[in-house]
């Protein structure tokens, strides 16, 4: 009796196992895809905005600094002090290209997360048409696909690179700031001096 009924729910648990219905994986491809967006969208909030935009104003006002300190050709830094202000520079380009991209970026993603969703859910559902009326066929979804999956890797990349950009500037930022503040004491303390004996 006993071995008749293991048999009966191995048999029960075969059939429900049989029934279980398998992911299309044009699918599954659309969805991680969208889903592989929507977390980088969440990693790119570290660092933070106030975090990028503070190192972004030192790198901007101490490049700006160091111009003006060496605009009128008086004062002359040693090729180790212009690598102090080559970081700085370098600080700003960084800094810079990542916050347009964090301006940019939040559009292009919600559009490819909605494209890469929306044509995940029509295969789904077995819709005959797309919203524009266009029939969906074997051809429209290969070609969909190829077109949606390329634009949502590209926004994947771009978001890579700006989280890269940030933390690259704000490691600068924080390798530099102390010397490029010596450096500039030091360039006044040339520049006054240059001053003195020119009068």
């Amino acid at each position: 009796m006993r071995n008749l009924q293991f048999a009966s729910a191995f048999g029960l648990f075969l059939l429900l196992g049989s029934c279980t219905t398998h992911r299309d994986p044009r699918v599954e491809a659309l969805t991680a895809l969208a889903d592989s967006i929507q977390t980088h969208q969440r990693l790119l909030e570290e660092p933070s905005d106030a975090r990028t935009a503070e190192a972004a104003t030192w790198a901007e006002n101490n490049l700006r600094e160091f111009e003006l300190l060496l605009d009128d050709g008086n004062v002359v830094v040693s090729k180790e002090e212009g690598r102090i202000i080559s970081d700085v520079s370098r600080a700003r380009r960084l800094l810079k290209d990542q916050g347009s991209r964090r301006t940019s970026l939040p559009k292009s993603a919600a559009r490819a997360v909605g494209q890469l969703r929306g044509l995940a859910q029509a295969i789904t559902s077995g819709a005959a048409k797309d919203a524009a009326g266009t029939p969906i066929d074997s051809a429209y979804i290969a070609r969909e696909m190829k077109t949606e999956l390329a634009i949502g890797r590209d926004v994947v990349r771009a978001l890579e690179e700006t989280q890269q950009l940030a933390e690259r500037g704000i490691a600068l930022w924080q390798k530099t700031a102390s010397r490029a503040d010596s450096l500039q004491t030091v360039c006044r303390s040339r520049l006054a001096k240059a001053i003195i004996e020119g009068e």
